[in-house]
């Protein structure tokens, strides 16, 4: 069986795609018995790209600041300054909200639901024969659906960071595993 980690992954598939572009993996235990579906955000940038796109646009303010400053426009370096420390906040934000990992595994018995960043934040599991995939629309047409797994009037919303094509997609695979109509395509 593969082992389902929250930390960063690197590398690629075998389809040759950049893991960290990849927003829905099924990954099979080879026994047939388990099904995980590792669900991320879209991480266009990675940390190392992010860093070097924020110090040559940093370097780029500071020598336009420097530039003012030479010339008698003191005040242009503390704007500068507070430019760069916004910029640096909202990269860091974004990035840090692209390492979330959520883990639905689907078994024989139960269905769990894994969150967290870099480890196991949030675990919720319950009975397969009581699971139910919702689609629940938003009151508002164009405001997002959110995915719910509910079990015994407890739900849990997974893949709130999808786009509505992805989430639809999501949804009649995990309702098919869940119902089990499509357990053992899952196996081949």
């Amino acid at each position: 069986m593969r082992v389902l980690h929250f930390g960063p992954t690197v590398g690629v598939t075998l389809s040759g795609v950049p893991v960290n572009r990849i927003v829905i993996e099924r990954v099979l235990d080879p026994s047939g018995r388990d099904c995980h579906w590792v669900i991320r955000p879209n991480q266009s940038l990675s940390w190392r790209s992010a860093v070097r796109v924020y110090t040559t646009i940093a370097l780029c303010v500071l020598g336009v600041g420097v530039f003012f400053v030479l010339h008698g426009y003191w005040p242009v370096l503390p704007i500068a300054g507070l430019e760069i420390i916004i910029l640096g906040v909202a990269f860091y934000l974004c990035l840090y909200r692209s390492q979330i990992r959520e883990v639905v595994t689907i078994s024989a018995d139960v269905v769990s639901v894994e969150k967290g960043r870099k480890r196991r934040e949030q675990h919720w599991e319950c009975p397969r024969a009581w699971a139910r995939i919702n689609i629940e629309r938003a009151p508002i047409a164009w405001y997002p659906s959110h995915l719910l797994v509910v079990c015994q009037g407890k739900r849990i919303e997974i893949g709130r960071f999808l786009n509505e094509k992805e989430r639809q997609s999501l949804a009649m695979e995990l309702q098919g595993m869940v119902s089990g109509d499509s357990w053992s395509s899952a196996a081949q």
